[in-house]
């Protein structure tokens, strides 16, 4: 009979032996040394509860370090002469190949691919470490108060605030509208307010991928408003606590859920039946994880079918096909190949079903727009429809 593996207590990888007083990864072993070596302290930026896995154990140092102390690492184990810092041994470096990440911007860290599997495994990790920290801070955002009044042309060309560790540390406390004790059913007001912090949002986690920095204005405008449909569902879809097959609620316990609004524009319902059988329904099937999440909503929003240059094309499509590589073959890490093809595939197929829902939703929303039925923001018309808010243009 095949032995089981024995997994790190830490994060859950493959364990390389006893090291502490509990069998562990070698990551979590040395990062354990070094910290006590060291004698590190370190600060978590959310809530002390961040996951520590074998995907995103990078990602806070804080929390990696506190379960390690949970699960019974004993610090009195290490040795001084043996658990020194640093090699004890001169051994030939291997050779590193410069390249860059998907998704890099100034919040990406720096990768390398390796003739070492040990050095590539530290770069797969680092990689969705900034995967994961990018995705937490967007959603510590959406879920704070800060909406600041600006228009489409200053949310794109200013620097985005996810990349700013000052702002996030003093700026992303949850809001107390955003937490709920009972659920209520969505009204007109709620839609409003929820599209407008997702839309700005949007902005923020635009300015995180270098390729849509480096664009001009207008493609930038015209990504950001491509996405301005599917990167909402998205957000709404996977940040819903479950509360039934059919029920998306949002984080102030406004739902909606098959019931017909009768006061919504046909188009705008339909819209959001969409949502529930072609995002909510296959998000709960195929049981997508956070990395997972975070990187499917970047290779949406990376959609080179937006109205841009055939130069913003060629790049942003680039982008787009080094993300869809990293999540395949995270997923194929964490499942094999067989079920991972499966994941990914239909996961994949989500997008297409989404594009085709995005474009009869703006179709319903120039509709509306037209028979006055929703009082669009000035920000909502500007980005939908290029509209500017002022008064010496009139």
């Amino acid at each position: 009979m095949e032995e089981t593996e024995e997994l790190c207590l830490v994060c859950n990888d493959a364990s390389s032996g006893y090291h502490y007083g509990v069998p562990s990864c070698n990551g979590c072993k040395t990062f354990f040394r070094r910290t006590i070596m060291k004698k590190q302290l370190f600060v978590c930026q959310h809530e002390k509860n961040c996951p520590v896995d074998r995907s995103i154990r990078c990602a806070c140092r804080y929390c990696r370090f506190e379960k390690c102390i949970q699960v019974g690492m004993d610090r009195s184990a290490l040795q001084a002469s043996r658990d020194r810092i640093g090699y004890t041994k001169r051994t030939r470096r291997p050779k590193v190949k410069e390249v860059s990440f998907s998704s890099s911007s100034s919040m990406s860290p720096q990768s390398y691919i390796v003739e070492s599997p040990g050095y590539a495994q530290k770069a797969f990790e680092t990689y969705w470490s900034y995967v994961a920290s990018r995705e937490k801070a967007s959603n510590e955002l959406r879920l704070s108060d800060y909406s600041p009044k600006r228009s489409l042309k200053e949310a794109l060309c200013s620097k985005s605030l996810l990349n700013d560790p000052i702002f996030l540390s003093n700026h992303t406390a949850v809001s107390p509208r955003h937490t709920y004790t009972e659920l209520r059913f969505i009204k007109q007001s709620d839609y409003h307010y929820w599209h407008e912090r997702d839309w700005f949002v949007l902005t923020e986690y635009a300015k995180t991928f270098k390729v849509f920095t480096d664009l001009c204005y207008e493609d930038k405008a015209e990504l950001v408003r491509h996405a301005a449909i599917t990167i909402p569902a998205l957000n709404q879809v996977y940040n819903s606590p479950d509360h039934g097959p059919d029920t998306v609620v949002f984080p102030d316990g406004t739902y909606y859920d098959r019931t017909h609004e009768p006061t919504r524009p046909a188009g705008l319902n339909r819209k959001k039946y969409q949502v529930l059988d072609l995002v909510l329904k296959p998000f709960r099937d195929i049981k997508i994880n956070f990395n997972e999440f975070a990187a499917f909503k970047a290779i949406t929003f990376l959609n080179p079918d937006a109205d841009v240059s055939l130069t913003a094309k060629l790049a942003i499509n680039e982008e787009r096909v080094a993300v869809t590589k990293q999540l395949y073959d995270f997923m194929v890490r964490n499942d094999g190949v067989e079920k991972a093809i499966r994941r990914f595939s239909r996961l994949i197929l989500i997008g297409t079903s989404m594009s085709k829902m995005a474009c009869e939703s703006k179709e319903a929303v120039w509709i509306a727009d037209f028979f006055e039925n929703i009082g669009y923001t000035s920000f909502a018309k500007e980005l939908f429809f290029g509209e500017h808010n002022s008064e010496s243009e009139l």
